[in-house]
This record gives structure tokens, C-alpha cells and sequence, in this order.
């Protein structure tokens, strides 16, 4: 049985293609999910979280593959208005990959194209950083001199390979 946090770890691995396992380890002294969650609730109605964990839980059980979610979830066909599910979604990229929270649309006190880094740890281990083979300013759990050797490669930071390509566009 899914829970709540099971949906919203597979479903941000769909949209940013980085696997579950390296968003939410089993030993995880950040622990990022549970904070993205609850600030993503607080967020966005009942009605959007739960329409896209349904719909992910939905594809995943059906066994599409991760880059057919995110296609699936991020789809909205030129409708005239970009349905809430699908910003709503947008969002939750930005979340991980950058620590921040851009509001997608107005909900009760929080107003449309708002934005506020969740915490220091989300901008700190925001995965824009692994991505980039980089650390964020002032912070580097390097020693001094890493930058004389040649960095990790993206697939030892993120898991995804730099010759493939994974996740959706949107």
C-alpha cells in the first residue's frame, strides 16, 4: 500500500528523472520528501495534490515508465488555460531541483508567482547543484583543494547517465 509520501517521491522521480532511491535513501539525514510534502499541501488544494498522487499512483501501478508520467502529468494539449495539476506539477520540479517554492496559482493566503526557499537544507542539497556538478555558495562538503581533481561524474551525483536523457519537458 502507497502512501502519500511513496506517490510524491515517485512522482517528483518522474518529473525530474532522478530515481527514487537517490530522493528519498533509505538512510537520510537531510530528509527532504516529508518537508516538500507538507509544504506542497499547505500549498495547493486538496483537490490538485490529490488528483496528481492519484494520478501517478494510477500510471505506476499500470507499470508506464517514469518518462510517460511526467509526460502524462505535465500534458494539458494547448488548452486556452494550463489546468492546476499541471503548474502544480511545474512547481514541484522547481522544488527539487532548486529548493524554492514558486507558487503556481492563488490558493487562500498564498498569491500566484510568490516564492520562498523552503528551507536551508532544500537550497543547500537542491539538486540544480548535482546537476551542475557544483555546490552552492559558502557551503561544500569537499576538503580544500577538491577543485584541483577532476569532479564526480553526473551519473555518481544524480544516478542518470549524461548521454541519455531522461525526465519530461514542459
Amino acid at each position: 500500500m502507497s502512501t502519500d509520501l511513496d506517490n510524491f517521491v515517485g512522482l517528483s522521480s518522474a518529473l525530474i528523472g532522478i530515481s527514487t532511491d537517490r530522493l528519498a535513501p533509505q538512510i537520510d539525514p537531510v530528509g527532504l520528501p516529508p518537508i516538500f510534502l507538507d509544504y506542497v499541501t499547505a500549498r495547493i488544494s486538496s483537490d490538485v495534490l490529490n488528483a496528481l498522487l492519484t494520478q501517478y499512483a494510477t500510471l505506476a501501478a499500470d507499470h508506464v515508465p517514469p518518462d510517460q508520467i511526467a509526460e502524462q502529468i505535465l500534458k494539458f494539449n494547448m488548452q486556452p488555460t494550463i489546468p492546476d495539476t499541471v503548474l502544480a506539477a511545474r512547481s514541484i520540479m522547481k522544488l527539487w531541483l532548486l529548493g524554492v517554492w514558486y507558487q503556481p496559482f492563488d490558493t487562500s493566503d498564498f498569491k500566484k508567482g510568490s516564492s520562498e526557499v523552503v528551507a536551508d537544507q532544500a537550497y543547500i542539497y537542491s539538486w540544480a547543484w548535482k546537476i551542475a556538478q557544483a555546490h552552492p555558495m559558502g557551503y561544500s562538503e569537499s576538503f580544500f583543494g577538491y577543485w584541483n581533481g577532476t569532479p564526480p561524474s553526473l551519473k555518481d551525483l544524480t544516478g542518470v547517465s549524461a548521454n541519455g536523457q531522461q525526465g519530461a519537458s514542459s
